[in-house]
């Protein structure tokens, strides 16, 4: 197949549309748990254990994920680079017929191995590191090979670790097809491997002891856990080595069409497989909660009927963020207080979208603890640029400056966090500075003053009482209010109300309040009040007649009454 650059530039272009129009939030996952520094310290940090400037090169770009379209140019240009590099190797290895279908197979089994998000994007920048020595190596003068390759097989371990087989097997191959005594040719390279092999347990048993065996053989920070080496990485690997060496004789151009057809179709089934999860519905809410993209995240969660508590409380918070949050309520998956402030969960990002539904409603301590909690949770102990700037943040409105200094020294060493760590760095010991930023000014006036403790259980009562220190706060009411809702408690939710009507008064009660208002005047025998509407009271009528008849009336599902806070109330437990 000749057009090999015109597959490259179509394969570039598929793989920049995948990660910058279908799946950014993969970019923003691997962006937030990590923090690239410039600095000579963290340089040296890596380069003191094995495979570090691996880490280190791919986490320099990893930090550009912070931007989806850089991020995905990023890995479009990385797997573009590793398939045209396989092709270089293969015309310098062997001879005969270069099936290039075959080599993007490499590229494209890293593509489905990336679905997995723990893997992380210093394997395959290993893996092209590897690759560029590998065809260094060829380029030097013949005479000097054989000898050269006992310097650099320890060197380049250290420099990629587990990639560095990649390497080693592939110069092998061509020192021994091209050294006319090939059996003193293999005799070196099998001696060579015996002592790449010493090396690495000689690293395992003295210099390095704080990593599993396995890891050294495998890769530090390949992947997130230290478990398991996934067998992806493995056959990825495999193939970088054996893809190559793939040699045919001429083939028809027929044939070659209908098996690149066939590694497309087997990268779109793995793809499929990989990144339609229901993991990666998590990490798209947190991608549209941080992006602020509330009616994206509203139409996704509709669309897709997610049902899980980060989903809800990440719901909750675009409702409230686009003023719907009493209008739609019931609209979507309800799961009680967890839909508003969930508790710590056994996934990275569980209380992602309730660090952020505290800092709009002004719950400074808490976003500090929830992004401590999340900062903590990073398996592999990476520090986060984003949960490091509400850390920072939550000091120095809780006028801890020199705590706050601390985290702003580390901020101010990255490329996408260095402007807004030197204007926070400026507004330290300057209170008027600070109220002069017109976020930090509303956080200063809705957070609480007083000591106090949180409490899940009595949410309501928290939410309240942040409103009343500040009634400009209108989502903490509506929170609290919609919080009693959900756990169908409508005597917290009566004794709350007034609030309501002392604020806003009685002209625009959403329908929603009406509906509980007067279900419970129903139960209760209250005396149904003046602001519930005509249109509420005959709906309640018919709705009650229409339950009588049939509980199990479409209606209440998909009619009229669908999105009610009777169906809930009434209707839900039944099913």
């Amino acid at each position: 197949m000749k057009n090999i650059k015109i597959i490259a530039a179509v394969f570039a272009a598929l793989a920049f549309c995948f990660w910058a129009f279908g799946y950014p939030e993969w970019l923003n996952f691997h962006e937030q748990y990590q923090m690239f520094l410039f600095s000579w310290d963290y340089l040296m940090e890596h380069l003191a254990l094995p495979g570090g400037m691996g880490v280190y090169l791919s986490e320099f770009l990893v930090q550009f994920f912070y931007n989806t379209y850089l991020g995905a140019a990023v890995v479009a240009v990385v797997l573009t680079a590793i398939f045209l590099l396989s092709v270089k190797i293969s015309q310098k290895i062997t001879s005969g017929y270069n099936v290039v279908a075959l080599q993007i197979l490499i590229p494209v089994l890293i593509w489905i191995y990336a679905g997995d998000i723990n893997m992380l994007f210093a394997f395959p920048v290993s893996m092209l590191v590897a690759q560029v020595c590998t065809l260094g190596f060829i380029g030097i003068g013949h005479d000097k090979k054989i000898w050269l390759q006992i310097l650099l097989l320890p060197v380049i371990y250290w420099l990629i670790n587990y990639c560095v087989w990649i390497y080693a097997l592939l110069t092998s191959i061509y020192i021994v097809n091209n050294n006319a005594n090939r059996f003193h040719a293999s005799t070196i390279v099998v001696m060579q491997m015996l002592g790449l092999v010493f090396f690495i347990v000689w690293v395992a048993y003295f210099p390095v002891r704080n990593y599993p065996f396995s890891d050294l053989f495998c890769g530090i920070d390949y992947y997130r856990g230290h478990m398991c080496v996934p067998f992806w990485q493995h056959l990825a690997a495999i193939s970088c080595v054996l893809v190559p060496l793939i040699k045919l004789k001429k083939v028809s151009r027929i044939v070659d069409y209908c098996l690149l057809s066939a590694v497309a179709v087997a990268g779109v089934a793995g793809c499929i497989v990989k990144y339609d999860s229901e993991w990666y519905s998590y990490y798209k809410i947190d991608y549209y909660s941080r992006t602020q993209q509330w009616d994206r995240l509203l139409d996704y969660a509709k669309k897709n009927n997610l049902q899980s508590d980060m989903a809800a409380t990440g719901v909750n918070l675009a409702l409230a963020m686009t003023g719907q949050l009493p209008d739609r309520l019931f609209d979507f998956y309800q799961p009680g207080n967890e839909g508003f402030l969930s508790t710590f969960g056994y996934n990275l990002l569980s209380c992602a979208p309730t660090a952020e539904a505290c800092h709009y409603l002004g719950m400074n301590n808490s976003v500090l603890r929830y992004n401590f909690d999340l900062q903590s949770a990073i398996l592999n102990c990476k520090s986060s640029g984003r949960f490091f700037r509400r850390i920072a943040e939550s000091y120095l409105l809780n006028r801890r400056y020199d705590v706050a200094q601390r985290y702003l020294t580390k901020l101010k060493q990255t490329l996408f966090y260095r402007s807004w760590a030197l204007e926070a760095e400026s507004c330290l010991y300057d209170e008027e500075k600070i109220k002069a930023n017109s976020e930090w000014a509303r956080m200063l006036k809705l957070r609480f003053e007083d000591g106090l403790n949180f409490s899940h259980v009595h949410l309501d009562q928290m939410l309240v009482y942040l409103f009343e220190k500040c009634p400009d706060n209108r989502m903490a009411l509506d929170y609290a209010l919609c919080s009693c809702l959900v756990r169908r408690d409508l005597m917290t939710f009566v004794k709350h109300f007034p609030c309501f009507t002392k604020y806003f008064g009685v002209a625009n009660i959403p329908e929603i309040y009406q509906q509980a208002f007067l279900t419970a005047c129903v139960q209760y025998n209250y005396t149904l009040p003046s602001f519930i509407s005509q249109k509420v009271k005959d709906d309640f009528r018919e709705f009650d007649r229409m339950y009588l008849m049939n509980p199990n009336d479409k209606a209440f599902s998909t009619g009229k009454f669908a999105n009610t806070f009777w169906t809930y109330y009434l209707i839900d437990p039944m099913r």
